[in-house]
């Protein structure tokens, strides 16, 4: 069950989930998000991610989607054990990324706030904000390129089949 909840939270990064000051994350703490903060952290990543969503995800759906759809891709034990390592790192460093983006955003606010912003402090806080969310929107880029190159030939045409598959379904939904 927690393996569940776990697959739940991957895609997504959350903010201030963990009362914890330091960025590092474990497994553990990603098990014991709940529905909410999951919810909440898809929502966030997506704001936040460039795009990532509809113009990289949409080509190439990742770990967590290959495991959805291991029986139809045929993957091996070994090919499965591959996809949820890097299901599971690429969840940790996504919600690690989205923790420095927030604090970036907080001192930024911080900053601003005062009566005599210093310009140099805002220039400052501005390039953080925007070199958290740079790395934010890639975070999940070569796990889901390394997800790819798991798969034989013959599974990936059937991945490319899959996800235009799962595409046109997404967008008959909205």
């Amino acid at each position: 069950m927690k393996k569940h909840i776990l697959v739940s939270g991957l895609s997504m990064a959350l903010i201030g989930l963990f009362s914890s000051s330091s960025f590092a994350l474990t497994a553990m703490q990603l098990s014991h998000m709940t529905k909410e903060q999951q919810m909440q952290a898809q929502k966030y990543f997506r704001y936040h991610s460039l795009g990532f969503s509809d113009i990289f995800k949409r080509y190439h759906p990742g770990p967590y989607w290959i495991l959805h759809n291991a029986k139809r891709l045929d993957l091996t034990k070994d090919q499965i054990a591959q996809e949820e390592k890097l299901r599971d790192g690429m969840a940790i460093s996504t919600i690690t990324d989205d923790r420095k983006l927030q604090k970036a955003y907080a001192i930024y606010k911080k900053d601003a706030a005062v009566a005599e912003p210093k310009a140099s402090a805002l220039k400052r806080d501005i390039y953080n904000v925007g070199k958290a969310e740079t790395l934010l929107a890639w975070e999940m880029v070569p796990y889901h390129l390394k997800g790819y190159s798991i798969l034989t030939p013959a599974q990936r045409t059937t991945y490319t089949m899959l996800a235009k598959e799962t595409w046109v379904k997404r967008i008959a939904k909205k």
